[in-house]
């Protein structure tokens, strides 16, 4: 393989497990004409993808989790250089949602072995999404889980649990394909991919190809609905329940008094309204175990 194939973008602190030493060491055996960064502060994975791109390498894999994922992601898009992913973090939703395999040597295989796929690529203000966004409460578990020191499933549920007591649901102003709308629902999430992460699945039907972003409405809910519900989430049948509603969209403009905060594959930040969400069709091409036929990625201009 010449030099420039492989190029691995590895977030040190990703994960449970910091410690990076034996991981390095893998890509080393089984890539040893690749080229390694470790990622030192925010953005920068991105830049870093941005150049690799642009010197040429054909593919440039993401080592840890949906943060990192989303960055590295975000300095490929409209390049025809794919993105591979070695999942380390909590939720690892955008390889799960893809079918990429959690096992750091399985998915260092897919590099390998595997096909590149063209997906769409979600545009929420001035960020990437490839998973998922969103406002509401998830957007504020994410704002609180992403400055927590505990990584995990059990910190994202406790967070959450705690978030839960006291929330209140915001007035949301909607403009939804020229349709307006007034609501306050618990949250709105909008969907490239069927799950959040860690099987939380969202919106079942998504499909990352289709040129569509599945809009997905959960109502206000008491304690019991969530008992109820739960199970549901993680069995791909939330779509059956009363407190969601779905419309497949390609653009929406959400708007409430203040500045808005929400999600980008998990990661929470926030913009003066109104938060413009919309879809790139193929612009990102991923590495995953089975190629779906299509175009090139449209290139940015």
């Amino acid at each position: 393989m010449p030099s420039r194939n492989f190029f691995f973008i590895v977030n040190p602190i990703s994960g449970f497990r910091r410690d990076k030493s034996d991981l390095i060491n893998l890509i080393h055996a089984q890539f040893p004409a690749g080229d390694i960064e470790l990622t030192a502060a925010p953005g920068e994975a991105t830049r870093l993808a941005a150049e690799a791109a642009k010197l040429g390498y054909g593919i440039v894999a993401a080592v840890g989790g949906d943060g990192t994922v989303n960055e590295v992601a975000s300095g490929l898009v409209g390049t025809d250089t794919a993105l591979g992913i070695i999942p380390r973090g909590s939720g690892n939703g955008l390889a799960r949602g893809l079918g990429i395999p959690i096992s750091p040597v399985e998915s260092l295989q897919v590099l390998n072995a595997g096909a590149a796929r063209t997906i769409d690529v979600g545009c929420a203000a001035h960020r990437h999404f490839f998973a998922v966004c969103g406002v509401g409460f998830d957007a504020n578990v994410g704002r609180k889980f992403n400055s927590a020191t505990w990584r995990g499933p059990l910190p994202y549920f406790l967070i959450a649990a705690q978030e839960f007591v006291g929330y209140q649901p915001e007035p949301l102003r909607l403009n939804v394909q020229n349709q307006q709308w007034e609501k306050a629902p618990f949250l709105i999430t909008i969907a490239n991919t069927q799950q959040y992460g860690n099987g939380a699945i969202i919106a079942p039907h998504a499909q990352p190809d289709d040129g569509l972003l599945d809009m997905c409405v959960v109502e206000p809910m008491r304690w019991l609905d969530v008992l109820k519900y739960a199970p549901r989430l993680f069995n791909g049948t939330i779509d059956r329940t009363p407190i969601i509603s779905y419309q497949r969209i390609q653009e929406i403009a959400i708007e409430k008094d203040g500045p808005i905060l929400f999600h980008v594959d998990g990661e929470a930040t926030t913009c003066e309204g109104p938060l413009k969400i919309s879809i790139k069709p193929r612009a990102l091409r991923v590495m995953t175990l089975t190629k779906t036929p299509g175009p090139a990625p449209h290139h940015a201009h």
